[in-house]
């Protein structure tokens, strides 16, 4: 049943309300990256690493010339969602430049039909598989970041979007804008503007599903402890399509505190959702683990590495 529940929400959804655009937008939403998911997803003040491609676009003016690539994959909703992410940051003159591919799908959904359509159901006219449908999404993305001055970065993100609901198969594009501000070194304040021209994903039969605009905010301070450092984050998502009470539960939490900056423990709430994480940092290699707890479409656990060349 909650394989039923997670493909009606991740697929019906955007079909049911394609002309409304309310729910178009949320397989979008599933987030890109262990420490982000581990940390609650509010990370729109701390992504300075590769997945700035998806969070915001201003963080990949990050000063070090370091270039990575990001891997993620992920079991949402207890394997009915697959989540998958590639991303990669290369820097370049005052900024730099990051892409990145996101798939997640619902797959192997079952059809069935009575052996025989015409009489009712019973031990001798059992359900049977008929075929196999999936819906899936694809998002490429290209975005640049750019440092204008020590404590302000901006950024910009074009994203392609394929949609296959099974049935039919839709494209669009569309833009996102970042900003990041560093009053001091330990502060910051993040900013994402999402889906600016309502992002209109267009299906061969006239249907269309647009994606309305939204605003991303958050802040993360960072502290030196005994041992080690503590990093709080706190952000919010706003869609004035969505309901007021809906906008007031999206709010995002993290709290994550880094051994000798190897070893990484982070506790989070995510729209009223638990989430827990750990991670490894190495010179070259870093490996991250979540975990998101979810009482009605249950749990979610996600993996990435990061390769720094």
């Amino acid at each position: 049943m909650k394989r039923i529940a997670t493909c009606l929400i991740f697929a019906l959804t955007s079909a049911a309300h394609a002309q409304t655009g309310h729910y178009a937008g949320d397989p979008l939403l599933l987030g890109a990256g262990a420490r982000a998911l581990g940390m609650g997803s509010a990370y729109v003040a701390l992504s300075l690493d590769a997945t700035a491609v998806y969070w915001n676009p201003a963080g990949l003016a990050q000063v070090s010339p370091v270039r990575e690539i990001h891997l993620q994959h992920a079991e949402q909703f207890g394997g009915s969602v697959n989540h998958d992410v590639f991303a990669a940051r290369v820097p370049i003159f005052k900024g730099g430049m990051g892409v990145g591919i996101v798939r997640a799908g619902v797959d192997a959904i079952a059809l069935t039909s009575l052996e025989d359509p015409n009489r009712p159901i019973g031990p001798d006219n059992r359900p049977v598989i008929t075929d196999e449908i999936g819906t899936t999404d694809y998002v490429f993305r290209i975005a640049y970041g750019r440092r204008i001055t020590d404590k302000l970065r901006l950024g910009a993100g074009v994203k392609l979007i394929r949609r296959d609901l099974g049935v039919g198969i839709g494209t669009g594009i569309g833009m996102d804008f970042g900003a990041l501000y560093l009053p001091i070194s330990t502060f910051r304040i993040g900013a994402t503007l999402r889906d600016l021209t309502k992002t209109r994903i267009a299906f061969p039969d006239g249907v269309t599903d647009r994606v309305s605009p939204s605003l991303l905010i958050g802040t993360a301070f960072q502290r030196a402890v005994p041992g080690g450092e503590i990093t709080v984050s706190v952000s919010t998502r706003i869609n004035d399509q969505k309901p007021t009470r809906e906008n007031a539960r999206s709010i995002q939490l993290g709290i994550e505190y880094r051994l000798q900056q190897r070893v990484a423990f982070r506790l989070g709430r995510r729209d009223g959702h638990f989430t827990a994480g750990t991670g490894l940092q190495l010179s070259r290699f870093g490996l991250d683990l979540a975990f998101l707890e979810h009482d009605q479409l249950d749990n979610t656990y996600r993996i990435s590495a990061t390769l720094f060349f």
